[in-house]
């Protein structure tokens, strides 16, 4: 089945009646063209700057990220492709970086698609949003990045997608290369996230 596409399902936000903005910007703006500081800043006054309480959330750590990816067989469990570990990408993008380019922020004109298209990421079958456990192993899945893009905060029954079970059973998202090809190019040092990724992906 194909993935369904979430973004004709979401309704534009409703126009607000008592928007304060254009308003109290468009006179702050003529007063600034019209030399008058004071008087900008007093509109810009009007609506007040009041921080949002940053929300933080529950993650699950490294090493059970990597038990899911693991138990999943670092492949997607919506459109079944093979994904593969970020930090396993990134070596080789340091040790090639004109062949396998990666930009720190991820520029897409500066980043290899690879890293869009395979990198395995973390999903929750049901959202946060939606009030699934953040933290729970049965609400966690591996998912390419493209899939957990157009899931969202989307419930599998809105999309019409269904869970799909590892298609191979030997694909390890080449963790298995990961500390032997580190090795093999004189263990270039690699930042702390990278050096627990391999440490967590260790085979037992």
């Amino acid at each position: 089945m194909e993935p369904a596409s979430g973004s004709e399902r979401r309704s534009p936000r409703p126009r607000q009646l008592d928007d304060p903005y254009p308003e109290a910007l468009e006179t702050a703006l003529r007063q600034l063209a019209g030399h008058n500081l004071e008087g900008a800043r007093t509109a810009l006054r009007e609506i007040p700057f009041v921080p949002t309480p940053r929300r933080t959330e529950r993650w699950p750590a490294t090493s059970t990220i990597a038990r899911i990816y693991a138990r999943d067989r670092y492949q997607c469990r919506y459109c079944g492709e093979k994904t593969i570990l970020t930090p396993v990408m990134r070596l080789l993008s340091r040790i090639f970086p004109d062949e396998f380019p990666m930009h720190p922020n991820w520029k897409s004109d500066q980043t290899h698609p690879a890293f869009v298209s395979r990198s395995a990421t973390l999903d929750h079958i049901q959202p946060i949003a939606g009030g699934g456990d953040p933290v729970a192993e049965d609400n966690l899945v591996t998912a390419c990045w493209g899939c957990n893009r157009r899931k969202g905060d989307l419930q599998l029954t809105e999309l019409g997608w269904e869970l799909r079970d590892p298609a191979d059973p030997h694909w390890r998202g080449l963790t298995e290369l990961y500390e032997p090809a580190w090795i093999a190019v004189g263990r270039p040092q690699l930042s702390e996230t990278e050096m627990t990724w391999m440490r967590a992906t260790r085979t037992p």
